[in-house]
C-alpha cells in the first residue's frame, strides 16, 4: 500500500506544481507520445526513476500508471478527481472483455483500479494504446505528461 500513498502524494504535488503560473517555471513535466512510452518504462526497470512506477496523462481524466512487477508491469488508474470516476466502469469492462484480472479498491477514499497484467514493456505499451484509444478517446498523436 505504500506505493499507492506515494503515487497519491506525487499526484497531489504534481497538481499543485502545475496549478499555478508561479511554479511552472520550476517544474515542467516531460511530454511524450505513446510511441515513446517504452523508453520511459525501460527507465523504471533500470531504476532510473524516483519510484517503481510512472504515469502518463494528457488531460484531467486519462491518467494511467505503470507499476513495476519484477521485470514486467501492471496498469493502474486512480480516480483522484470527480471527472475521472465515470471512467472506472469502462475500464473494468475493458479489462473483463480482454480477460484481464483486476481489483477495484479505495485508498484514502480515492477509488483505484489495478489491472493485473504482468506484461512486458512491448505488451504494456500496446495495452496503453488500446486503453487510451477505446476508453479515453485519445489518438496516437496525443501528447502525454509523464508523472511523477
Amino acid at each position: 500500500m505504500n506505493i499507492f500513498k506515494s503515487i497519491i502524494n506525487s499526484i497531489k504535488t504534481f497538481g499543485k506544481n502545475t496549478g499555478t503560473e508561479k511554479r511552472r517555471d520550476r517544474f515542467t513535466a516531460k511530454q511524450i507520445q505513446l510511441e515513446d512510452l517504452a523508453q520511459e518504462l525501460n527507465l523504471v526497470l533500470e531504476g532510473k526513476t524516483d519510484f517503481n512506477f510512472i504515469g502518463i496523462t494528457a488531460n484531467a481524466y486519462d491518467s494511467l500508471f505503470f507499476v513495476r512487477n519484477d521485470q514486467n508491469f501492471n496498469v493502474e488508474f486512480r480516480a483522484l478527481k470527480k471527472i475521472q470516476r465515470p471512467y472506472l466502469e469502462p475500464l473494468e469492462k475493458f479489462a473483463s472483455k480482454h480477460n484481464i484480472n483486476f481489483e477495484t479498491e479505495k485508498l484514502d477514499k480515492i477509488p483505484y483500479l489495478s489491472l493485473k497484467t504482468n506484461t512486458s514493456i512491448t505488451e504494456t505499451v500496446d495495452l496503453a494504446k488500446r486503453i487510451q484509444k477505446k476508453v479515453f478517446g485519445n489518438t496516437d498523436s496525443t501528447k502525454y505528461k509523464v508523472i511523477p
